[in-house]
């Protein structure tokens, strides 16, 4: 067997190119009648127009976007073992985290109080005026996260879909003259029965075609 130094070992290990950050990042929803994407980009690795009718969430904190897993776990012990000899996880609870900034839009303001905001209206006087319900109806939605990285000629697009997202409590809001009018938001995350999945990986871009090789995924036959 040949020998290798540690440096050469090191050099044909890592590849900087795949260390990631988000850059910039955006955020749609969109009713469960619309389709989740199967691509988000082209064959060139060029990013696609999303489906018809999804929404751009608008701005966001900088802190961005958390993606969660509370996993729960049974662990089976044994006579005469201080650890373990098996463990099973019995439960994952999936959430995702976001501070919205441009919280007056129709589709946030109907998203965080609960209701169908699709009869509010302006007045003549662009004055918006809506009566809150006493229960919040939170309606299941698409949910799709887009993180972009890199020069449009290396440019990374890793994204998250989710087909069935859901605001799991009232988000709090805080009214003074010091920082923006913000709301947290927190989704719960379900799977849907028909695509069989709660979330679906997208890793494209023009940055995912250059570095193919390096990825180490099976690439179609030319």
């Amino acid at each position: 067997m040949a020998t290798k130094t540690f440096a050469q070992l090191k050099s044909e290990s890592d590849n900087r190119n795949l260390v990631r950050k988000t850059l910039q990042a955006v955020c749609f929803l969109a009713p469960t009648s619309a389709a989740l994407p199967d691509a988000l980009t082209d064959t060139s690795g060029a990013l696609q127009e999303l489906p018809k009718d999804y929404w751009p969430v608008g701005l966001v904190t900088p802190d961005g976007y958390s993606f969660a897993a509370d996993t729960t776990k049974e662990d089976v012990d044994a006579l005469g073992y201080s650890q373990p000899v098996r463990s099973d996880i019995t439960k994952v609870a999936k959430s995702i985290e976001v501070t919205v900034l441009e919280t007056l839009k129709k589709n946030v303001q109907g998203l965080i109080r609960g209701m169908d905001m699709s009869s509010v209206k302006a007045g003549t006087n662009g004055e918006v005026t809506f009566d809150e319900p006493g229960m919040p109806t939170f309606t299941e939605y698409r949910l799709i996260v887009i993180s972009q990285d890199g020069p449009a000629d290396s440019e990374w697009l890793v994204g998250r879909g989710y087909p069935l997202v859901k605001l799991s409590e009232i988000p709090e809001e805080v009214w003074n003259s010091s920082d923006a009018t913000q709301c947290k938001l927190k989704f719960d995350v379900f799977p849907d029965p028909k695509l069989g999945t709660s979330c679906r990986h997208y890793i494209a871009g023009t940055g995912a075609v250059k570095y193919k090789d390096a990825l180490g995924y099976t690439q179609p036959a030319a």
